[in-house]
């Protein structure tokens, strides 16, 4: 993955409770269109409909947008679709990557190949990575703000918006608020 070059203003918008209320998650898949990742999550084609941020209904449902070979599915108020399961169907034959934080402002990342965890970390603890290749984003990381090599007790961390920051950073998607407050496909999910 290339990293692309995205600054923190172009993500800190997002990380603000009216956006996206108090727990979210934000995953990423490369090479499927809106449609098939909403399908990934247990939608049919009846179940997708075109949904503004105002008429999402909320937290069932979820909206996608496609951005070059990446598609965003957009969880807000919730974090219920980050679970084993759901990873593994929507990173299957894929990859995927997750961010998300959930109501105590917890956050994580998580880079999945076809159901393998590769790379994990919490950004309160980002010397403490997990996964097959745990490794594979340090320098990423480190341009995103995160020190691999520091726990939390040591250093400030960027936290959630270090995270957004991050998955823009490799997938090149960055959400604007013309394109997240617009109509995007969706669909009423169950986790």
């Amino acid at each position: 993955m290339a990293m692309v070059e995205v600054n923190h203003a172009d993500v800190a918008w997002l990380y603000d409770i009216s956006v996206l209320g108090d727990a979210c998650s934000l995953t990423f898949i490369r090479g499927v269109s809106e449609v098939e990742a909403l399908r990934r999550l247990g939608a049919s084609e009846d179940d997708i409909h075109l949904y503004t941020s105002d008429d999402c209904p909320l937290p069932e449902a979820v909206r996608a947008w496609q951005r070059g070979e990446w598609t965003v599915i957009i969880e807000v108020s919730d974090e219920r679709l980050v679970d084993p399961e759901i990873m593994d169907a929507v990173s299957a034959g894929t990859e995927a990557i997750v961010i998300f934080e959930n109501v105590n402002a917890w956050s994580r990342f998580e880079y999945l190949a076809d159901g393998e965890v590769v790379a994990s970390f919490d950004p309160a603890a980002p010397d403490h990575r997990e996964g097959n290749d745990p490794d594979r984003f340090v320098e990423e990381m480190r341009a995103s703000g995160f020190d691999p090599a520091t726990d939390i007790a040591e250093a400030d961390t960027p936290g959630f918006t270090g995270l957004l920051l991050l998955a823009a950073r490799l997938t090149g998607v960055v959400l604007t608020p013309e394109i997240f407050n617009g109509p995007l496909p969706g669909a009423c999910v169950k986790s």
